[in-house]
């Protein structure tokens, strides 16, 4: 009997843990089921974007140096190559140039005297910054004409000089009307320096000239 009544007991505890039985296996077999993968971004095929090169990669890439081409570097002139029926020709050419300018400027020929020169010197001695220089100049040399005639310096009145014909009624005229070339030097194929040799025997630039258009034209 009591053989009986354990057995009834077992079997009754049985039943009890079968389900508890059951739960555990469930969340065992759970826990051991692989992960689920993360879903990675599919791989873009569009077109690469173009990202503009920034302000420093623009300066170093337009301050390398760039090779002369040969060709320009072999122009260079040589004064050598100059013949003496080369230098002989335009020295008289010029010599006709710095006669003829003579001949204008006693004669305060302006319009005639604006022939001559370049339309870069009419430039340079157009401009204000040039004018204001020769004014100040004039300025100081009338003072010292004064003081050497024994005038009173502090009264000398000053001229401004606003336009070219003033450059050529105060400066030019007064100073340029009896030039005299005593040697030029060849700058180039078309440029020359015209000089006078004053008493002591020092060489005065006289003037700049450029051969243009066929004829020598004053560029300063």
């Amino acid at each position: 009997m009591y053989y009986n009544h354990m057995k009834r007991m077992n079997q009754k505890n049985l039943l009890l843990l079968l389900p508890l039985s059951f739960v555990l296996f469930i969340v065992l077999a759970c826990g051991s089921t692989p992960g689920t993968p993360v879903p990675t971004e599919p791989v873009s095929h569009a077109a690469p974007v173009h990202v503009p090169p920034t302000i420093e990669q623009v300066l170093i890439v337009e301050q390398v140096p760039v090779a002369e081409p040969v060709s320009v570097i072999e122009q260079v002139f040589d004064v050598a190559n100059v013949s003496d029926e080369i230098f002989e020709a335009v020295m008289e050419e010029v010599k006709a140039l710095i006669n003829n300018l003579n001949t204008i400027i006693r004669a305060r020929n302006y319009t005639a005297w604006l022939t001559h020169l370049s339309y870069s010197y009419y430039t340079v001695i157009s401009s204000r910054a040039f004018l204001e220089e020769r004014t100040e100049e004039l300025f100081r040399r009338d003072q010292i004409v004064a003081r050497n005639l024994g005038r009173d310096p502090r009264l000398v009145s000053r001229r401004v000089l606003n336009t070219p014909r003033d450059f050529f009624e105060h400066i030019v005229v007064p100073s340029r009307s009896n030039d005299r070339v005593d040697d030029i030097y060849f700058i180039s194929e078309t440029r020359v320096i015209a000089f006078t040799i004053d008493t002591r025997g020092n060489r005065l630039i006289l003037y700049n000239l450029e051969r243009i258009d066929g004829n020598w034209r004053i560029i300063s």
